[in-house]
């Protein structure tokens, strides 16, 4: 033991190692690391106050540089006391760096979670990239269902919030500690090292929780990750190589002559759009906010629509319909060059592993025409919010078509067609695209401002948002109707109906999802209608749940008619503007709140919509978890009619904040369950088999 003299990167000692002394670094600096991450500690720092004497030692200790470090014999904890004893001169200097070392430490530990966090999120990203990266070189897609097991990290805190404050402003305050405090008295610095010391020690058993998941993670991921970077080798290959001999074969030219030959429309039409999409792709400022850009997107947008309808009409006779006329009509796509060639080959490999809804409730543009042409479904609203029956009556009162063309246009596919491209088409896409300033119809490389894979929006994540959120939020797609069954006795019985929305991708990449409409005509027992980018550059999640609330807010007010905004007829919509409306006369608010209030008014332009809005989306992330952001009478307002499920209520029931909110919904749902337990026991007894709607109402009530 005694003073040793290192060299640059020399190994002090190595993971592994049985743990039996104490260093002092006294000059230069130590690298404290494993698993491939580290912290540096300088002079000053004590080397091992978080291991333990004689186990092995968890970390590695080497030098940055040349360095020197006194060594002391470390056979028990209370040895790092009698080490600050016998140097009180630099026993500030030690207790400085003790505390420099646990905020290190810290900060290395969130850094190592986000780390880990980042790439269980990235999986998910990866898993969806795979079948496209397997299909672009040839390989045949495999399934991994051990990854559907994969549980999220867990962040373990290993100290609470004061304490870790307590290091951070001692360690901001290291000069003044050292001057004022520390120099006291070695005894007082001594007790400030063993507290760091209990601080490491807690910070390493939560960083060793962390890894063991990291270690068992990435033997879960293993065979999944080997299997796609062969994939991503072989496709590498393929590049470099300057040629794709696999399915990915799709070095595409003039795919802008394929659409137009294939479109076959008027020769006009075709060369204005022809010249139009290439000065536009030319253009080097072809997406600022000059009139001459301005220009430039209108002419390509001019008839862009006119070529969608051509083409959709001619690959509906058509049996093997070509890949540039596909991604044309799923993407947007007209030309490789203005799209990029990785770009296009990405374009083409999500197409060609395209999964439909088996539902038939997330789909694509081209899905969603498909259906109102072979009028399986009803045209939107138009601009003015009227439907398609309602828009031909207003043209025929207005003279521009008489009652015949008005007849004959009611069951036209091709009439049909027309009016849902021209608006919901026309208008959604340039709605969800985010920037209506600069927006264009065809798919340029430069709106692409996040990597395709991640941003593409499949069926499947759109589902299992509606799953997550139902979780939560489980009345969401509910509406209530009437059922009666006289044969049996039921002359009328109050049912809740779970009625899921359509949710149409929109071929651009944009930053938005819109309620388009909340029924069909005025039957409100049909689904929504629900609009998104098909390549989203927002966290999905966030911008469904904004969605999700505007429906909430839109429904009710369909639902309730003239009487939305009556308090006297209570209903979410009514009871959320008496609230903001007369906010300042409500003694359940706090001054505090009022004025926040009334900044929250205010920011949104005093739309009471959006202040819900914004609510509801603080209701779903934070309250659900027990993270309170609401005040109280938003929260009751929330809570009475867009309920947590059983599951979260059962979390939150011994929450001051919601315990009284729980016992009123129980009560109320019970008063609605016995009338209905009872009408279900006298089917029994009375002989008849219980009607299934029954049952699942009394199911639905236990939620």
């Amino acid at each position: 033991m005694g003073l040793i003299t290192l060299n640059s990167n020399q190994v002090i000692h190595r993971s592994g190692d049985k743990v039996e002394s104490l260093e002092i670094v006294v000059k230069g600096s130590v690298s404290v690391s494993a698993n491939g991450q580290s912290i540096t500690i300088g002079t000053g720092g004590i080397l091992g106050v978080a291991e333990k004497p004689g186990a092995e030692y968890i970390f590695t200790y080497s030098a940055n540089e040349d360095s020197s470090i006194f060594s002391y014999t470390f056979t028990d904890i209370s040895d790092i006391y009698k080490v600050v004893k016998c140097n009180p001169k630099i026993a500030p200097i030690l207790a400085a760096q003790s505390v420099k070392t646990v905020v290190l430490s810290l900060d290395k530990y969130n850094d190592d979670y986000e780390t880990i966090q980042s790439e269980y999120d990235r999986l998910d990203t990866d898993r969806a990239s795979y079948p496209m990266m397997a299909v672009s070189v040839g390989m045949d897609i495999e399934t991994f269902p051990e990854l559907d097991d994969i549980e999220p990290p867990v962040k373990e805190y290993a100290l609470s919030e004061w304490q870790e404050k307590y290091f951070r402003s001692l360690n901001s305050k290291e000069d003044l500690m050292k001057k004022a405090c520390y120099c006291c008295s070695s005894d007082i610095a001594n007790g400030f090292i063993m507290n760091a010391v209990e601080a490491l020690s807690f910070i390493s058993a939560c960083r060793d929780k962390l890894w063991e998941y990291k270690r068992g993670f990435q033997k879960e991921t293993g065979k999944f990750y080997q299997t796609m970077q062969l994939a991503k080798a072989k496709s590498d290959d393929l590049k470099r190589n300057g040629s794709d001999d696999g399915v990915l074969s799709i070095d595409i030219h003039n795919a802008l002559n394929t659409i137009l030959q294939y479109a076959d429309t008027d020769e006009e039409v075709t060369e204005n759009f022809k010249k139009a999409v290439t000065e536009f792709k030319n253009s080097p400022v072809r997406n600022d906010t000059t009139d001459e850009s301005r220009l430039l997107r209108r002419n390509v947008a001019k008839d862009f629509y006119s070529i969608y309808t051509a083409v959709f009409l001619r690959s509906l006779k058509d049996p093997h319909v070509p890949s540039e006329i596909m991604m044309f009509l799923m993407f947007g796509f007209v030309d490789e060059n203005l799209a990029g060639l990785e770009n296009t080959r990405q374009l083409y490999a999500l197409m060609k592993t395209y999964t439909p809804d088996p539902e038939g409730r997330v789909v694509t543009i081209y899905e969603w025409l498909k259906k109102i042409y072979s009028m399986e479904l009803e045209p939107s609203r138009n601009e003015f919010d009227e439907d398609y029956f309602t828009a031909l009556r207003t043209l025929k009162t207005n003279g521009e078509i008489s009652e015949e063309q008005m007849e004959f246009m009611k069951l036209n596919p091709l009439e049909r067609l027309k009016f849902e491209i021209k608006n919901l088409f026309a208008l959604g896409n340039r709605m969800t695209f985010g920037r209506p300033t600069t927006f264009v119809p065809v798919f340029d490389a430069e709106n692409v401002i996040r990597p395709l894979e991640s941003a593409y929006i499949t069926t499947q994540r759109i589902n299992d948002f509606y799953e997550s959120i139902k979780t939560i939020d489980f009345s969401l797609f509910c509406r209530q109707t009437i059922y009666s069954n006289p044969e049996i006795g039921i002359t009328q019985a109050f049912v809740d109906e779970d009625i899921m929305p359509y949710t149409i991708l929109m071929p651009n990449m944009g930053s938005r999802a819109s309620l388009w409409q909340e029924i069909e005509g005025k039957r409100r027992t049909t689904p929504a209608r629900f609009i998104i980018s098909i390549f989203n550059t927002e966290t999905l999640e966030d911008v469904m749940i904004r969605l999700c609330g505007e429906f909430r807010w839109e429904m009710c007010k369909t639902m309730q008619g003239v009487h939305w905004n009556d308090v006297t007829d209570p209903s979410l919509t009514s009871m959320f503007c008496d609230y903001l409306q007369f906010y300042k006369k409500n003694h359940s608010l706090s001054t505090d709140m009022k004025e926040k209030l009334r900044g929250d008014l205010k920011r949104y332009s005093n739309n009471f919509k959006n202040v819900f809005i914004a609510d509801y989306i603080s209701y779903i992330k934070f309250e659900s978890n027990s993270s309170p952001r609401l005040n109280k009478v938003s929260r009751e307002i929330l809570f009475t009619y867009c309920p947590f499920s059983r599951e979260y209520r059962e979390k939150l029931v011994d929450s001051p904040i919601y315990s009284e909110l729980i016992k009123k919904h129980s009560a109320r749902t019970g008063s609605l369950a016995r009338p209905l337990s009872n009408m279900i026991r006298k089917v029994r007894n009375e002989g008849n088999e219980v009607p299934t709607e029954l049952l699942d109402q009394f199911d639905y009530l236990q939620k």
